[in-house]
């Protein structure tokens, strides 16, 4: 059985607008509605619905490549998905205008065709399966029409629940009557419970996103707060694919690029708060970045520099010919969402960059809504900069006296209370930070000798290790906290411990500091000498303030043999893998430049176009009517009569006519409905003298014919208005 008519066509409407892909849901739903409006049909064997599956086939991995390099890579399947109305078009076609209302599932089979074959040869019984593919088609499209982008609108649950009733009533007919109620009952019952069910993904979706993860990562899309992984438990894993490369231009690379920085430590979580004195809170305190046209083509107004350093008394000096620069590439996330992007602690600028939206924070974090699937931007850069603000006051919120512990003030003097975010140690953390610094000798010793000697103590006495076991035995009655416990007792921790304790040593000490995650680059690629930024090498250290340049620097006090911990681990495939990777960035990047993007929109669809012209030529030439077969020889010529002007009143009473069904025999259906068979009888053998007399030219028999067509017209639509009644 086939869906009824337009429900394929409401189907497909609704599949565009969830999908935002209106032009091709109408596209398909006229392609497959006109089947209805026209008489046209081929004689489509099986070997035309294989072809068909095969067409369909192409049409599916066409799609999974171009998903693929448009950088989708964990959603590619589910993007693919959406597709599948356009991808199975071939099929329905078959199906729609064919002469036959089922296929075989021998069509999608290699295995079922054999079996059948070998059945033939050697006359063995075989049970031909066969479907009607409409309903397939339908599932198909109600299931890309769920996967689509506005699938959370409030119309999408109610359109779905008529589409699918629509269906039901369909296929059950008349049953449909003895169990409306309960089915109508289930039919909402199930609507409710998926729309309850999506709420409930939802929510746990964002619970689960917004849990801090572990190395160089981050949990919030603003960068507002980070947990690191010091309270976790077990051995920490990332992945060794390439998250993003540096491909060299001039000069040096830089050997750490920061992902964020933050200055608040609390609960065993860095957030970046305690902001500047008129910043907004709510915005994070994330600006727009600067911009200056090129110098040196200044008469093109579109290429412009973002100026990375903030405050500069001439931004010119940020793009400077002799400062050193690489190019900054790898995919971004899609362009709804923000991204963060990993810079030297030394950026100036950046430049043939061009996102939707660019925006950096006092301390030196670079936020970025993508405008392309794979972000390239060349980046400059030098010791002398610096894209974040020096250390600042600021009033305590009631928020912050909770964390830290300002003294026996009066609640008036507390609310005028401030502090230097930069210099704030939790009072929990107090206590053995300060044993610390005093053994090492940390507070009379310039800023050099502070450093050497954290240095030398962490060399020292300490390991990295990538498995977490400060939580193991943990005696709070021994052990204020836990990163006390890696200070004095375990000694061996990943490098979060490391920048963290480094971070608060150094602020008992008198140095301003602030914790900063990003990634090492550890690995340069010998045959390009680009540097390879994987997940295993996603890094945590701090960032200094020296007073006497009035600059900030980077410290990174990790033991450096954490490396060789970490680059080992990767898959067997891992080559192959990266320079997949390595060719459809590259790719994308070339496709998103000037004039490039029609070239390779050509190339994909002028096969595609080639092949489609000649299937559409082979079906002109082969095509044939339902009411009217072609003359057996060449030039012969058929003659209409007047009896087909009964085929559409007939089709009101009977239903469509059968595809390959002569007209007589089915107009010989309406005899019941006659009150005579008589005229029908009579009719019918002067509409076959007419038509295969070729010596027959009496004007009086087509004049009585149509004078017998009109009667019976008449007498037909007298029996549909008496069946009405009755029913």
């Amino acid at each position: 059985m086939s869906p009824p008519r337009f429900l394929l066509g409401a189907a497909l409407l609704f599949w565009g607008a969830m999908t935002e892909r209106v032009v091709p849901g109408l596209a398909c739903a006229m392609l497959v509605e006109g089947a209805h409006w026209t008489r046209v049909r081929w004689n489509f064997g099986e070997r035309a619905f294989l072809n068909a599956w095969r067409l369909s086939v192409l049409f599916l991995l066409m799609a999974m490549v171009l998903v693929l390099l448009n950088g989708a890579r964990l959603s590619a399947m589910s993007i693919v998905f959406t597709w599948l109305p356009v991808i199975l078009i071939p099929l329905q076609f078959v199906q729609s205008y064919g002469m036959s209302r089922t296929t075989t599932l021998a069509t999608f089979s290699m295995m079922v065709r054999r079996r059948r074959e070998h059945a033939l040869k050697y006359g063995l019984p075989f049970r031909e399966i066969r479907f009607g593919f409409g309903n397939v088609y339908l599932c198909a499209t109600l299931l890309a029409s769920c996967l689509g982008s506005r699938a959370e609108m409030p119309a999408f649950y109610p359109l779905l629940v008529i589409l699918g009733a629509w269906g039901l009533m369909a296929a059950s007919g008349r049953a449909w009557k003895q169990v409306g109620l309960a089915s109508l009952f289930a039919v909402l019952l199930s609507a409710l419970l998926g729309a309850g069910g999506e709420m409930g993904l939802m929510k746990l979706y964002r619970m689960v996103t917004t849990i801090g993860t572990s190395d160089g990562s981050y949990s919030s899309e603003y960068a507002r707060e980070r947990q690191t992984s010091i309270g976790s438990l077990g051995r920490l894993k990332q992945s060794p694919e390439i998250v993003w490369r540096l491909i060299p231009e001039q000069g040096p690379l830089p050997r750490l690029l920061r992902i964020a920085s933050y200055n608040t430590y609390y609960d065993q979580g860095w957030q970046a708060d305690l902001l500047p004195s008129g910043t907004d809170p709510d915005m994070d305190g994330f600006d727009e970045v600067a911009e200056i046209t090129n110098p040196d083509n200044l008469e093109d107004l579109e290429d412009k520099f973002l100026i990375a350093a903030p405050n500069l008394p001439e931004p010119k000096v940020a793009v400077a010919r002799d400062l050193p620069r690489f190019r900054l590439r790898g995919a971004t996330p899609s362009s709804r969402n923000f991204s963060l992007l990993p810079l030297p602690g030394n950026a100036a600028s950046l430049h043939q960059f061009d996102p939707e939206e660019f925006d950096r924070n006092p301390f030196g974090t670079f936020r970025l809504k993508p405008s392309q699937p794979v972000a390239d931007a060349r980046v400059l850069w030098h010791p002398d900069f610096s894209p974040e603000l020096p250390p600042w006051k600021s009033l305590a919120s009631s928020y912050d006296r909770r964390r830290f512990d300002h003294g026996p003030l009066s609640p008036d003097a507390k609310k005028r209370v401030t502090v230097e975010p930069e210099l704030q140690i939790p009072p929990s953390e107090a206590a053995v930070i300060k044993r610390v610094a005093t053994e090492l000798g940390l507070h009379d010793v310039p800023l050099e000798e502070k450093i050497a000697r954290l240095r030398r103590h962490f060399v020292a006495n300490f390991q990295y290790t990538r498995y977490n076991r400060t939580r193991e035995d943990f005696d709070p009655a021994k052990h204020s906290t836990l990163l006390g416990k890696f200070l004095t007792d375990t000694r061996a921790g990943h490098c979060e411990f490391f920048a963290t304790s480094a971070a608060l040593l150094l602020r008992e000490a008198g140095v301003p500091t602030r914790y900063v995650s990003g990634f090492m680059a550890a690995e340069i690629d010998p045959k390009t000498g680009q540097a390879l930024l994987r997940g295993i090498h996603a890094h945590a250290w701090c960032r200094a303030w020296d007073a006497e340049l009035n600059h900030w620097f980077d410290l990174d006090l990790t033991p450096p043999d954490w490396l060789g911990l970490e680059t080992p681990r990767m898959a067997r495939f891992q080559e192959l893998t990266d320079w997949f990777q390595r060719v459809r960035e590259d790719l994308l990047v070339w496709r998103d430049q000037p004039g490039h993007m029609m070239w390779l929109t050509l190339g994909l669809l002028a096969p595609l176009v080639i092949g489609m012209a000649y299937i559409g030529r082979n079906l002109w030439r082969s095509r044939s009517r339902l009411d009217a077969e072609k003359a057996r020889r060449r030039g012969a010529t058929v003659v209409a009569t007047a009896l087909t002007a009964l085929e559409r009143p007939a089709r009101k009473v009977l239903g469509e006519r059968p595809p390959g069904m002569p007209l007589a025999p089915w107009l010989r259906r309406l005899a019941p409905l006659l009150a005579s068979p008589d005229p029908l009888e009579k009719a019918l053998a002067l509409h076959h003298r007419l038509r295969f007399d070729a010596g027959n030219t009496d004007s009086g028999s087509d004049a009585e014919l149509q004078k017998l067509v009109e009667g019976l017209k008449r007498e037909l639509g007298a029996a549909k208005g008496a069946l009405r009644t009755t029913s």
